[in-house]
Order: C-alpha cells, then structure tokens, then sequence
C-alpha cells in the first residue's frame, strides 16, 4: 500500500513538474517590431533615391517601397530583394534607387517603406518625397 501512495504521490510531482515547463509563455521571446528611420527620398532625375536605417533585433525577411500620391493612390510600389538587406538583423546605410519614369511622381508624394522580420512583425514609416538636393549650395 506504501507503494502505491509513493507511486502516487510522485506521479503528481512528475505532472505537475512537466506542466510548469509546459506553460511558460512564449512571449518572453519575441522580439520588439524593426525600427526605420528614412533619412532621404529624393526624386532624381527619373529614380527616387531612398536611404534609411533599420533596426531589426529579428532577421528582416521582406521590405517594400510605395510610393503614394497626394490624393491617396498608389504611384509605384517594389520589393527590395537584394541579399544585403534580406535576411539580416539591422541595416545600417539602406540604399536603393527606385525607378520612377512614366509614374508622374512628383515633390509632396509620400515614401512608405515597410520591413517585416522573421517573426512577422511590420513597422511602416512614411517621408514626403523631396526634389533632388544640389550639394553645390552648401
């Protein structure tokens, strides 16, 4: 009979040990959403000129460029494949040239540029698109 309340008595132990490991939340290891700072979008000539930076604690795995008219349509749109901006974990220095012939972009037209990572998580920032800087002024 001693044996069998040990028996017992330990098998709850056991379940209720293997339980606790079971329940703990996952949460504690998601990553916070990228961050994107857009430093420049320049319309020059017949490309749009994009730079930013991306904070991402989790590999990016997509990020797509629309551009917007002011009037809310959509103008232009690319996905950014290149591997130097997939696939890793922060982008220091993204730089793409967007081609905008024949889409009548124009000054005033907002940028959005949204990263997604590994876990899914998209951030989207937005710039108003600026006429080419001449460095010549500075």
């Amino acid at each position: 009979m001693k044996k069998y309340i040990y028996m017992s008595l330990m098998m709850a132990l056991l379940c209720v040990l293997s339980l606790s490991f079971t329940a703990c939340d996952d949460d504690d290891d998601k990553l916070p959403a990228p961050e994107i700072t857009i430093n420049e979008a320049n319309i020059e000539d017949d490309v749009l000129c994009v730079q930013a930076d991306v904070v991402a604690k989790g590999r990016t795995a997509s990020i797509l460029l629309t551009i917007t008219g002011q009037n809310g349509t959509v103008k232009a749109s690319q996905a950014v494949t290149d591997s130097k901006y997939i696939g890793v974990l922060n982008i220091d220095g993204f730089h793409v040239h967007m081609d905008i012939a024949d889409k009548n972009v124009e000054e005033g037209d907002i940028l959005e540029m949204s990263v997604t990572d590994g876990q899914g998580l998209t951030t989207t920032s937005k710039k108003s698109i600026t006429e080419e800087e001449d460095d010549d002024d500075e």
